[in-house]
């Protein structure tokens, strides 16, 4: 038996009987556990060494990059387990030095913990589950970025040959492909406030120290920063902000440089006012906005807007007004805008630097950045006014930790949030299948192993099943549910309770993923049945009631059917409902300049 490296036991024993009163009983089908090979963007299968030593690396990436196949903390342990052994026999460059940037970050973010342990030369478990998030995010952005292009896209990229050389056309063209995955599959959420953060004086009229923590700090939800990107992923759902940190990391596995742009801020204390992502390619930025699920147009609704052409043509914005309502910011308000630059504290560390030196062809993964070197580029734009670290993925694990400890001691929390996700918890069929489906495996594998599509239909147990759990012994048996000798009637009908929710939840998920996955194959007659059908009809305003009309619409126009897309589109009242609206404009304006 490999050690374990020393982990705090007490939440998850908690954690794991919150989730076992709601799961037990849900008897998932096996799942195999046999290797399977990894598809990677690089053709050439090079190994990263053949050293005994360099070995430990190899075991390490193993478990991250088949991580659907054991349990996730037991796998991480392993990796960061065999990650220092190899760290061990390496020697580390004794001219490192933090990233200068990282002095600019806000004082509480400098003050607190968050960037103690940069220039450590060990491998904790914070390390292992960052380069497992990137692992996940290669995978994705490889098969993504191998898709098509869109054909109007590809129209208008030919016509840049002039500004943008054939490596430029083709990054851009990756960056709208995975601007495009996110928008479909990333269900946006409506964007919450930053929390108030004024200073209130107590009794006595000193000021409360309480609330001088930042709210991240006290488990109190925010924008951007309530869950980190692989759970975005892996729940399909987030605000603009977290859409807009998937695209951003996305990209940077396809060396393609994004960032987030901000207007000042003009509050006390200040904090930027966030705008829209941009991809920096060619000495340009390109805007695409997780809001409006749509890259700003450029010049006669054609292509995808750069900074500079909107800060010269009014006009640009003025021409994102759908249905009597205007953008959401004017033009004469973004004369000067900040860069926010997506980096959280692993990708500082010179641990995390030179593993990624070591990893090549199917292993290669971003790890690290250089910030102040992206940041110098970036100012070099025109209406670029400066370009500094973005606080919000150090807010993000200031939220965990402090979400974690409410966890373990507020049992009404607890149920609440694992009522929410606790179906994630398992390692069933569903969140199997999640997997693959973010890994691009949709059918069955060579190896004889079920794909994302197979597996999702294994978690839809029939409602006749489902609707049973709580009155009919024999299909509680069918499920594993057996009361025990001793199990009063509360927790036993709380048991069954907890198992009709978590069954109905996980043939709700795998019924719309199912969906995006036939989308995805290009099986577009299917997508539209799951969505209509059995997303949309099945349960009217449900989890997925907004993504599925959304990409129902996407359906249909990928099947030609413009004006029942425009249809869906116009009567959108999502949170996306403005991007909706505007893109039913620009189909009937695309419609007619063909």
């Amino acid at each position: 038996m490999i050690p374990m490296l020393a982990q705090k036991t007490n939440s998850r024993t908690f954690r794991r009987a919150i989730v076992c009163s709601l799961l037990v009983g849900i008897v998932l089908p096996p799942i195999g556990c046999s290797p399977t090979e990894q598809q990677r963007r690089h053709v050439t299968a090079t190994a990263v060494t053949t050293t005994a030593t360099q070995g430990q690396l190899l075991r390490a990436m193993d478990y991250l990059n088949r991580l659907s196949e054991y349990d996730r903390e037991q796998a991480l342990g392993q990796a960061a387990y065999h990650l220092n052994h190899w760290l061990d026999e390496q020697k580390p460059d004794p001219h490192w030095e933090v990233d200068p940037l990282t002095a600019r970050l806000p004082r509480e973010i400098r003050d607190s913990d968050l960037l103690d342990n940069i220039g450590s030369w060990t491998f904790v478990i914070a390390d292992v589950r960052a380069m497992q998030e990137a692992t996940l995010l290669r995978d994705l952005s490889t098969w993504v970025s191998k898709q098509p292009a869109d054909a109007r896209l590809k129209i208008w990229l030919d016509g840049q040959a002039d500004s943008l050389d054939d490596l430029q056309r083709e990054n851009l063209a990756i960056a709208e492909r995975l601007f495009d995955w996110t928008v479909r599959n990333i269900q946006l959420q409506s964007t919450p406030p930053y929390p108030d953060e004024s200073v209130a004086p107590s009794a006595g009229g000193e000021q409360s120290r309480e609330k001088r923590i930042p709210p991240p700090q006290r488990a109190i939800p925010g924008p951007g920063y309530r869950f980190p990107p692989w759970e975005i992923l892996q729940y399909g759902y987030g605000d603009a902000l977290q859409r807009s940190r998937i695209f951003i990391e996305l990209a940077r596995q396809q060396g393609i440089d994004v960032v987030y742009l901000a207007l000042p801020g003009n509050t006390v204390p200040p904090r930027p006012r966030p705008w829209l992502t941009a991809a920096f390619i060619g000495g340009e930025l390109y805007l695409f906005d997780c809001e409006l699920g749509l890259p700003i147009p450029g010049p006669n609704s054609d292509g995808i807007a750069t900074l500079a052409q909107v800060l010269d043509s009014p006009e640009l914005i003025a021409a994102l007004e759908a249905d009597g309502q205007t953008y959401r910011f004017a033009h004469d308000e973004l004369k000067e805008l900040l860069a926010l630059l997506d980096i959280s504290p692993a990708n500082l560390s010179q641990r995390m630097q030179f593993v990624q030196s070591h990893l090549a062809g199917d292993e290669r993964t971003i790890l690290a950045v250089a910030p102040t070197q992206l940041a110098e580029r970036v100012k070099g734009v025109r209406g670029i006014s400066n370009a500094v670290l973005w606080s919000v993925p150090f807010e993000t694990i200031w939220f965990q930790a402090a979400m974690n400890k409410l966890l373990e001691t507020n049992r009404e929390v607890a149920s609440s949030y694992y009522q929410t996700v606790g179906i994630f918890q398992t390692r069933g069929p569903l969140t199997q299948g999640r997997q693959l489906h973010l890994q691009g495996k949709f059918e069955r594998q060579e190896e004889g192993q079920e794909g994302a599509k197979g597996l999702y239909m294994q978690a839809r147990i029939p409602n006749a099943n489902i609707n049973q759990i709580g009155t009919n012994e024999e299909a509680q048996k069918a499920m594993g549910l057996v009361r025990g000798t001793s199990e009063g009637e509360f927790v036993w009908r709380s048991r069954l309770a907890g198992s009709h929710l978590l069954a109905t939840q996980a043939k709700q998920h795998s019924t719309y993923w199912l969906a995006l996955s036939h989308y995805e194959t290009g099986n577009y007659e299917a997508a539209t049945t799951w969505l209509q059908k059995r997303t949309i009809d099945a349960t009217p305003n449900g989890t997925w009631t907004a993504g599925a009309l959304y990409n129902l619409g996407r359906t249909y126009e990928a099947l030609g059917k413009y004006d029942e897309a425009r249809q869906l589109y116009s009567e959108d009242e999502s949170p996306q409902a403005h991007g909706n609206h505007l893109r039913a404009k620009l189909l009937k304006q695309w419609a007619n300049s063909e």
